[in-house]
C-alpha cells in the first residue's frame, strides 16, 4: 500500500513524489519519509514567518510617537515587575527541581506562546529576541533551559504551575499568585484592547487573523 499526498499517485503502484527530491517511494519508506518531510517544510515556513513577523513589528513600533512608546513602556515595566514576583513563587514551591525531575513537559505545549506585548518587551529595549528553533517542541526552549527572561516569557509560560508546584506552595501563596495572574492577565489584555494583533494567542495565529494588516493598528481596523 502507498502512503501519498491527494493527486500525486502514479500508474503502476508508484508513487511520484515530485516534492521529495525526485525520488520514486513504496510502501513503508513513503509511511517514514512523509511525515519527516512536512515537517521540516511547516518548520521551515514557520522560521520564515517568523522573521517576517519581527521586522514587521520592528518597523511598526519605529514609527510610533513617543507618547504611544511610553504607554507601551508602562505597561511592559509593570508586566516584568508582576511576572518576576510570580517567578519568585515558582522558586518558592521548588518549581526549579520540579521542572528538572519531570524535564520541563509543559513547555512541550508552548510552541506559539510569544504575544505581541512580549516582542515589544525585546524591541523597547533596542534588542531582538532570541533565535527561536521551530523544530523544537517549544522553538525557545534550548538544552540548557528557556532562552526567554522571565520578565519578558509569554503570559501562558509564566502563570502555570503544575500541582507538584502549587501543592508545595502555602495556602497564603497560592492565593497570592493567583492575584498577580489576575493583574498581569488585566494588563496584557490592555493591550489587545489597544492593538489589533495583541491578542492572548501567539504572533504565528495573530499574523494569519491579521493577513497583511498592522500589529499595532487599532482593533476596529480589521
Amino acid at each position: 500500500m502507498i502512503v501519498t499526498l491527494l493527486r500525486v499517485t502514479a500508474a503502476e503502484n508508484r508513487t511520484r513524489l515530485m516534492a521529495f527530491f525526485g525520488l520514486l517511494l513504496r510502501g513503508s519508506m513513503a509511511q517514514v519519509i512523509l511525515p519527516f518531510y512536512l515537517e521540516v517544510r511547516m518548520t521551515e515556513e514557520r522560521s520564515r514567518r517568523w522573521a517576517q513577523i519581527v521586522d514587521q513589528v520592528a518597523t511598526e513600533y519605529q514609527a510610533l510617537n513617543e507618547n504611544e512608546k511610553d504607554w507601551i513602556a508602562a505597561r511592559l515595566e509593570r508586566i516584568g515587575r508582576l511576572q518576576g514576583e510570580l517567578q519568585q513563587l515558582f522558586y518558592l514551591g521548588n518549581g526549579a527541581e520540579h521542572c528538572c525531575s519531570c524535564l520541563g513537559e509543559c513547555c512541550h505545549k508552548g510552541h506559539n506562546h510569544m504575544t505581541l506585548a512580549n516582542l515589544l518587551a525585546y524591541l523597547g529595549a533596542g534588542e531582538c529576541p532570541p533565535q527561536p528553533d521551530f523544530a523544537r517542541t517549544c522553538p525557545f526552549l534550548s538544552t540548557s533551559g528557556c532562552l526567554l527572561d522571565e520578565a519578558r516569557r509569554p503570559y501562558n509560560c509564566v502563570t502555570f504551575i503544575c500541582d507538584m508546584i502549587e501543592g508545595s506552595l502555602s495556602a497564603v501563596q497560592v492565593e497570592t499568585f493567583y492575584q498577580l495572574d489576575r493583574q498581569l492577565r488585566e494588563i496584557y489584555q490592555q493591550f489587545s484592547l489597544r492593538y489589533a494583533g495583541a491578542g492572548m494567542s501567539g504572533l504565528l495565529l495573530q499574523q494569519r487573523r491579521l493577513d497583511g494588516k498592522p500589529f499595532l493598528g487599532a482593533p476596529g481596523t480589521l
